[in-house]
C-alpha cells in the first residue's frame, strides 16, 4: 500500500535528522555504508512539502482558461 504524503514526509525528516547527527556514512568491521545523501534528501523535502501544501489548498486550481 502506498504511503501518504505526510508519512512519505515524515520519513525524509527522519532520515534528514539521522544524517545530521550520525553523519554520512559509516563503518562496521570491513564495511562501508553510507546513508541517502543529504542534498537528495533535502530536494525531496522540498518537493513533498510543496504537495503536502497543495492538497491541503484543495489541488491544482485552474485561473484561466483559454477557448480553442
Amino acid at each position: 500500500m502506498s504511503q501518504s504524503v505526510e508519512e512519505q514526509l515524515q520519513q525524509v525528516e527522519a532520515a534528514l535528522g539521522t544524517v545530521e547527527t550520525s553523519g554520512q556514512r559509516y563503518r562496521i568491521k570491513d564495511r562501508e555504508l553510507w546513508r541517502a545523501d543529504h542534498a537528495s534528501l533535502e530536494t525531496r523535502r522540498d518537493k513533498l512539502e510543496r504537495k503536502a501544501a497543495r492538497q491541503k489548498r484543495g489541488g491544482i486550481r485552474v485561473t484561466r482558461i483559454v477557448p480553442l
